[in-house]
């Protein structure tokens, strides 16, 4: 069976033995990338001590280090140039910090000449160079990002993407604790490469899942309040203002990918963030979209994320998901149009093998239902394709799933609000679309109570007829 890691679909092994491979160059997720920088703490606990002490006499300094060790890996012209033009600034850590403006001009004048003979060490000695400057480096930082941006969208090379992305990585770690306040300059500078613009699939991807890094930590305990819901209001409509415009397919997909890398862990587990994620997620489908109108824009993202979380994960993983999708949907039974949708898709991807609690997800249906049918003007306002594409699919879904001894509790309850107006003109397409999903589970449980209903409803037809 194909496995999938990062968007890529790799065919599993059949031998459990495995031979290390001897490739220089293998491509890897931004996740795997990331943790592997292990020697990378928290900016706050490997900051220059010499530096806050002032002690510039220091002399040892990662970008000196790094311009010795390339001028031994590597003597194509572009480098040596660079070198020839930066060491004399480099002598020192206060030579560094005295002469930043201008070192800093250099890797950006060198950098931009997309040479690939020289990027890699230049790459490596723009994160060394972050590395000396720590804090201080926050001012060259939005250029940083520029440079490795505008490479990322204009080099294409596999080897080079892999080095631009390293770099990426560096940078989004280290500084990960000056970022995370405000990721809206952050995710501007990257959202291009995000299928914002125009960029081939793999970059949009690998750029997302950077990105997601910095969604975690925005939402760890001392952020989740301001970071979060700042970071996901500005994404909604960002992604609100490409509506109409070819690139917003491969934009919203980009998207889906960030937020739903941000909720993944390690193998199949779930980041202990995810539920905070995708709850601010949930929080930010704006009101229009509750209304049944035909766009849907952020409660697609909701439901495509939910469905890239759920082929991650396993029924035990998944469960942190499930219990915090119902405490919202319990919370906010006012907004039935969203969680029905959600609901659905649980129930729907992977036939519903991921839930745990059925019981509970079917008694909360109900709820939504009646809190649905209770609002006569949205039912009567809304669009009959969104009630039945977003209400009725999802409720049949739900009830051809769910293992029958959670379903017969709630059976009553369910056929009194679905047989009785507003929803009442729904209840055959229901039963027709049931029948169409799970006959045995529509013959079981509605057949008498649909012949009966049918009955009823002909006599009347006629006589009006």
């Amino acid at each position: 069976m194909p496995a999938t890691s990062s968007g890529r679909i790799a065919k599993a092994q059949r031998h459990s033995k495995k031979t290390p491979h001897q490739k220089n160059h293998r491509w890897e997720s931004f996740t795997a990338k990331i943790s592997k920088l292990h020697s990378l703490d928290p900016l706050r606990k490997v900051r220059r001590h010499d530096l806050e002490a002032e002690d510039l006499a220091a002399t040892t300094s990662y970008l000196r280090n790094g311009l010795e060790r390339w001028a031994e890996l590597n003597i194509s012209r572009p480098y040596m140039a660079f070198r020839r033009a930066a060491t004399p600034l480099a002598e020192s850590l206060a030579q560094i910090l005295y002469h930043q403006d201008r070192i800093m001009d250099l890797l950006a004048e060198y950098i931009e000449h997309h040479d690939k003979e020289a990027l890699e060490p230049l790459l490596d000695l723009l994160t060394a160079f972050a590395h000396d400057l720590g804090v201080r480096f926050e001012k060259h930082y939005p250029r940083a990002l520029r440079l490795i941006v505008d490479l990322a969208s204009k080099v294409h090379d596999v080897e080079a993407i892999e080095w631009t992305f390293a770099a990426l990585a560096f940078l989004f770690k280290y500084l990960s604790r000056l970022l995370i306040p405000d990721l809206r300059a952050t995710y501007d500078a990257v959202a291009p490469l995000m299928g914002k613009a125009k960029n081939p699939g793999h970059i949009a991807r690998f750029t997302a899942e950077a990105m997601s890094f910095l969604i975690k930590k925005a939402a760890a305990p001392g952020h989740k309040d301001k970071s979060l819901p700042l970071i996901m209001a500005h994404v909604r409509a960002d992604l609100e203002s490409v509506a109409e415009t070819k690139q917003f397919g491969l934009y919203s997909q980009g998207v889906m990918v960030m937020f739903a890398e941000a909720i993944k862990g390690a193998g199949n587990s779930l980041h202990s963030t995810g539920p905070e994620v995708l709850a601010s997620l949930v929080k930010e489908v704006p009101d229009a979209e509750l209304e049944l109108k035909e766009q849907t824009i952020w409660t697609d993202v909701c439901c495509g994320v939910m469905t890239s979380v759920i082929h991650h994960s396993t029924p035990e993983t998944f469960s942190a998901i499930e219990q915090r999708v119902v405490e919202e949907a319990s919370a906010n039974v006012e907004r039935p149009a969203l969680f029905v949708q959600i609901l659905g898709t649980m129930a729907g991807v992977r036939k519903g093998n991921r839930i745990q609690e059925w019981p509970a997800l079917v008694k909360l249906l109900v709820q939504l239902l009646a809190s649905f049918s209770s609002n006569t003007s949205l039912v009567e306002e809304a669009e009959a394709s969104q009630v039945w594409r977003r209400i009725i699919v999802n409720t049949a879904i739900i009830w051809a799933q769910a293992p029958i001894d959670a379903l017969i509790p709630s059976l009553n309850a369910f056929n009194v609000k679905i047989t009785k107006e507003p929803l009442m003109r729904w209840y055959i397409p229901f039963c027709s679309y049931l029948a169409e999903l799970n006959p045995e589970r529509f013959h079981s449980l509605f057949q008498k109570e649909f012949q009966r209903s049918v009955t009823q409803t002909l006599p009347g037809c006629l006589f009006s007829c």
